[in-house]
């Protein structure tokens, strides 16, 4: 099979039936199906089930008893598969109709693209596919702050300055990395910029950043990621981005987040700024990188003590993680003038 799509699932109740729609109602049906529930206490395994009872493509169902985050759920559901292409889902989409052949044809045209993602757009749950952009993958700033690309803004008031500045050329362009609600990957390159053990994504993050860290990894070796503006797909953010890239905003949002997603988000930032950082970079950068740090860690030490604790657990880490950091380094294809491009 030359494409496998992974659904990792966690008290999904309400999104499985819309997203199975979706995925029935695919004109490329030429695709596998590997599920994993993360260990749901409602009724969401049932409910796949179901679904499974009429779906026309080939399927496996694991079901784990415990919650193994999304990293872990995905590096599980990589290991059953060796499909040429791999897409990762997120329970909370639902996909346009041409979306995942589109997203084939943007793999076949760039064979230097290790990701491509769609363009996600904002889903108000359970009814309304809104005009409103979700992210059009990642951007990178100087501070190493990465946000959702034109997250929140309205998607009829960007299209004429992609068609005339997208790369290489529309309907694509090439971003520092995509999003993990959603994302094709080209197995051989994203294998070969794996860390240990070939893990795609690095099991002790859980949840959150992830797809930070990929994008850091894929870059460093010299892959390219993709956008491909032409195939739609609409995600319920059930955990925000910020609406602007403000100090003001950042914290709002941080404010709006359940305390595990901000404990997660805030420690695994930090852990993908050690192991991936090049120290030409952050020589160059370094007080901009500290301002934008500080602010935060102050932000934390009055409002929310108990998000510090992931200095701890990076603390506890510390081996492992400087052995994650010497294999990226040693991996490099990538120099760090050509790195510090991204930054916007």
């Amino acid at each position: 099979m030359r494409l496998s799509i992974q659904l990792v699932t966690w008290n999904g109740t309400k999104y499985i039936t819309h997203l199975f729609a979706s995925l029935k109602s695919q004109i490329n049906q030429d695709w596998q199906l590997m599920i994993l529930d993360n260990g749901s206490i409602d009724d969401t395994v049932e409910i796949i089930k179901k679904e499974l009872n009429n779906f026309g493509v080939q399927h496996q169902l694991i079901v784990n008893a415990v919650n193994t985050g999304f990293a872990g759920g995905h590096n599980q559901l990589w290991r059953e598969s060796d499909a040429e292409y791999v897409l990762l889902l997120n329970q909370d989409l639902y996909l346009a109709p041409e979306c995942i052949g589109k997203l084939i044809r943007a793999l076949d045209d760039f064979g230097a693209a290790a990701a491509v993602a769609p363009r996600l757009m904002r889903w108000q749950f359970p009814d309304q596919l809104t005009n409103t952009i979700d992210t059009i993958g990642l951007m990178v700033s100087r501070q190493r702050r990465v946000v959702e690309y034109l997250s929140a803004q309205l998607w009829d008031d960007q299209t004429r300055h992609f068609l005339i500045s997208s790369f290489p050329h529309f309907p694509y362009v090439e971003v520092f990395g995509v999003s993990g609600a959603m994302m094709m990957l080209r197995r051989s390159l994203v294998e070969d910029a794996a860390l240990n053990n070939g893990e795609i994504f690095d099991v002790t993050y859980g949840s959150y950043k992830e797809d930070v860290d990929l994008a850091f990894r894929l870059r460093a070796r010299g892959y390219r990621s993709l956008v491909a503006l032409d195939a739609v797909a609409y995600h319920d953010r059930t955990v925000g981005s910020p609406t602007a890239p403000t100090d003001r905003a950042a914290s709002q949002n941080k404010i709006s987040q359940p305390p595990t997603a901000r404990r997660q988000s805030y420690r695994n930032h930090l852990l993908t700024l050690y192991k991936n950082e090049y120290g030409q970079n952050f020589l160059l950068d370094w007080p901009w990188i500290l301002w934008y740090e500080g602010k935060k860690f102050i932000f934390f030490l009055i409002f929310d003590r108990q998000i510090l604790k992931g200095w701890s657990e990076i603390w506890q880490s510390r081996q492992s993680l400087q052995d994650k950091r010497n294999k990226i380094r040693d991996k490099r294809r990538v120099g760090w003038r050509e790195m510090r491009k991204w930054w916007s």
